[in-house]
C-alpha cells in the first residue's frame, strides 16, 4: 500500500531493478509508451540520466493506440521492463496490454533474454470504469490508485505478483513486508477496500451510466456546435470497454480556446480542464500537451481541446449545464455557429 500513484509507479519501476544488476550485460534497458503519466515518464527519463537504465519509448498511433509488435521489436536481451499504462488519462484510451505482454515476452525469449522480463501496466484510471484483472493481462505489477474510484486522496496500492522480488520504496521498518516503512494510514487503506468493493459489486451498472453521460455530452454538443467542428480524441465512443473508458471525453473544439471557455465553466461552476497549455493570446506559440502531440491531432482542434469527465454521480441536469456553458462560450467568442 502507497500513500500516491507515483509512489506505486516509482517501486514498480525500482522493482524491476532488483536483482538485475550485472546480469544482463549492460545497463537493464526499459520501454514504455510515449504518452505514460509523467509517474512514470518523470521517473524513467530520471533513471535513464543517472545512467541506471536505457530507454526506449514507443509511439501510439493517432487513437493513442500501443502496437504490441511495435514493443516486441524494441525488447533486446537486456530488457528487463515493459511498462505501458491501462489507460490513458487525457483522452481515455485503453490498451491491450495482454497482447502487448504475451509479445514482449515472446520477443525476449527469442533475443536470449538474460533475466527475467516483468511488465507493468498503470491502471490508475482504470479501476472502477473498466475490467482490471492483473493475471489475465499478464502483468506483474499493477498500480492502482484510490481517489480514481471513490477513496480518499492520499492511498495507492501496487499489486505484485506472487514470486516477484520487490524493492524498498521506503526504508526504515518492516511495515507492509519491508516495501515501504512507516506506520500504515489505517483509515485510508480500509476507505479503499470499500470503495473497491462498492465498484465491484456494481461494475456493470457504474460503466453503463457513465457511458450513457458521456454519450449525451457528446451529441448534445454535436447538436448545438456541430458535428464538423468536434473531434473526439482517442478511440471512436463507439470503440466500447475493450478500446476506451466509458467515462472519458477528450473533445477537441475547431477554432476554439480552450482556456476561454474553462473560464467560462469555472464561473459557471462546471469542472473540466484542457489539454492545451493555451494561455497566451499568441496562439502561434500556444503548446499543446504531450498526449495530443504524440496522437498528431491537428493543431486547430487541439487548441480547443477540453478534457470533461463524468462519474457515477454525474446527473443527465448537469450534462445539460455543461452543453449550455460550452455552447455559449464558444459562440460569445465568435468561434461557432450561433
Amino acid at each position: 500500500m502507497c500513500g500516491c500513484g507515483s509512489e506505486a509507479d516509482n517501486m514498480a519501476l525500482r522493482t524491476a531493478l532488483v536483482g538485475t544488476s550485472g546480469s544482463v550485460g549492460s545497463r537493464p534497458h526499459v520501454i514504455a509508451s510515449n504518452i505514460e503519466h509523467p509517474a512514470i515518464s518523470v521517473c524513467l527519463n530520471a533513471m535513464e540520466k543517472n545512467k541506471e537504465i536505457e530507454l526506449t519509448y514507443i509511439k501510439v498511433d493517432n487513437e493513442g493506440i500501443v502496437d504490441p509488435a511495435a514493443v516486441a521489436s524494441a525488447v533486446r536481451p537486456n530488457t528487463v521492463l515493459v511498462s505501458v499504462m491501462h489507460s490513458n488519462n487525457e483522452v481515455g484510451t485503453v490498451q491491450d496490454i495482454a497482447a502487448i505482454a504475451r509479445e514482449a515476452r515472446k520477443a525476449h525469449k527469442e533475443v536470449g533474454g538474460s533475466s527475467p522480463l516483468l511488465v507493468h501496466t498503470d491502471a490508475a484510471q482504470s479501476v472502477g470504469k473498466v475490467p482490471v484483472h492483473p493475471a489475465e493481462l499478464g502483468a506483474d505489477l499493477c498500480t492502482i490508485v484510490g481517489h480514481k474510484f471513490g477513496a480518499p486522496k492520499g492511498v495507492a496500492a501496487l499489486y505484485v505478483r506472487n514470486g516477484v522480488a520487490c524493492g524498498s520504496l521506503i526504508v526504515g521498518g518492516g511495515q507492509e513486508g519491508g516495501r515501504r516503512a512507516g506506520t500504515e494510514a489505517l483509515s485510508q487503506i480500509v476507505a479503499m477496500g470499500a470503495a473497491a468493493k462498492v465498484v465491484n459489486e456494481q461494475a456493470d451498472e457504474i460503466s453503463s451510466h457513465m457511458a450513457k453521460c458521456r454519450d449525451a455530452l457528446y451529441w448534445g454538443l454535436c447538436k448545438s456546435l456541430g458535428e464538423d467542428s468536434l473531434r473526439v480524441n482517442g478511440p471512436p465512443l463507439a470503440a466500447g470497454p475493450a478500446k476506451r473508458l466509458p467515462n472519458t471525453l477528450s473533445l477537441g473544439i475547431k477554432g476554439a480556446s480552450a482556456s476561454r471557455i474553462l473560464k467560462d465553466l469555472s464561473d459557471a461552476n462546471v469542472a473540466a480542464s484542457a489539454s492545451a497549455a493555451c494561455h497566451s493570446s499568441d496562439t502561434a506559440k500556444a503548446k499543446v500537451s504531450f498526449v495530443l502531440a504524440a496522437m498528431d491531432v491537428p493543431m486547430e482542434f487541439a487548441r480547443g481541446t477540453l478534457r470533461l469527465s463524468v462519474g457515477r454521480h454525474t446527473t443527465l441536469d448537469e450534462i445539460s449545464k455543461a452543453v449550455e456553458v460550452i455552447t455559449k462560450s464558444c459562440q460569445d467568442s465568435g468561434h461557432t455557429k450561433a
